[in-house]
């Protein structure tokens, strides 16, 4: 019964005007800073901060499960980079791909987007696919610092720490 109740409510949530919606984050000029840079410690996991290099992280949490000159992977966690090929590889993102791992706060995939939402409070963004964002950005550019949930349903299915 609780899970149907718990379903029930958030489908009401979700049709209210308090319930994030893309369409309430369209009034930015493009261009435009919009959030705040998240507390350090929300941007990391399992101890790797945004910034480590490839061989620190290998150094702290051993040897990957896959290791690509783009990204390490430890079960369903992956340390990646952006940078070109030739400079040292250094985290500028992680993934959680499953609950191997769960952000600062304590949310991991599976979670629902309630509990994120009672935990992170209002997203900086919602994009038109749907996934929250919070951190700073420039509106409608790819210049974004900070964390994001992709969900399916009303569940977290993948967790972005990025810069």
């Amino acid at each position: 019964m609780s899970k149907t109740w718990d379903r029930l409510e958030t489908n009401a949530a979700k049709q209210s005007y308090d319930w994030p919606k893309a369409e309430q984050y369209t009034h930015y000029a493009g261009g435009q800073l919009v959030g705040a840079n998240l507390p350090d410690e929300d941007m990391m996991v399992l101890g790797v901060s945004l910034g480590n290099t490839f061989d620190s992280v290998k150094a702290s949490l051993g040897q990957p499960t896959k290791e690509t000159s783009r990204g390490l992977t430890y079960g369903g966690v992956t340390f990646g980079s952006f940078k070109m090929d030739g400079v040292e590889s250094v985290v500028t993102y992680m993934m959680i791909e499953n609950r191997d791992a769960t952000t600062h706060r304590g949310i991991a995939v599976g979670d629902s987007m309630r509990k994120v939402l009672n935990v992170y409070g209002r997203p900086d963004l919602v994009d038109s696919n749907n996934r929250w964002f919070y951190g700073k950005y420039r509106y409608r550019t790819d210049m974004m610092h900070g964390i994001q949930f992709e969900q399916k349903g009303d569940k977290v299915s993948k967790i972005m720490i990025y810069r």
